[in-house]
């Protein structure tokens, strides 16, 4: 996986565990879209390469975690919140910046 960087957007995980819970989490957001699945498409993409998020890829993968954690199985919730911990951390990052 990419590793983060301070000056340019964030690397969307560190670690297989949370490219798989991101993965999850966007797939499922994808699924229970009441109207376009598209936003996902993007974040999905740069999950699967290893590509780090823009802006907003990185809010669309923090809702989609928010949703997909409150329901997910055992073994996803630790990378999940690790992962969100750093989302959350990232977001915060790039609205201070913009």
């Amino acid at each position: 996986m990419v590793p983060p960087t301070t000056d340019g957007p964030p690397a969307p995980t560190t670690s297989r565990e949370e490219a798989w819970v991101a993965h999850a989490a966007l797939l499922d957001a994808a699924r229970n879209a009441t109207e376009d699945a598209e936003p996902y498409r993007g974040p999905l993409e740069s999950i699967e390469r290893g590509e780090p998020l823009d802006r907003e890829g990185v809010a669309v993968l923090r809702d989609a975690l928010v949703d997909y954690l409150g329901d997910a199985p055992v073994r996803d919730r630790a990378p999940g919140r690790a992962l969100l911990r750093r989302v959350d951390d990232a977001a915060d990052a790039q609205s201070r910046r913009a």
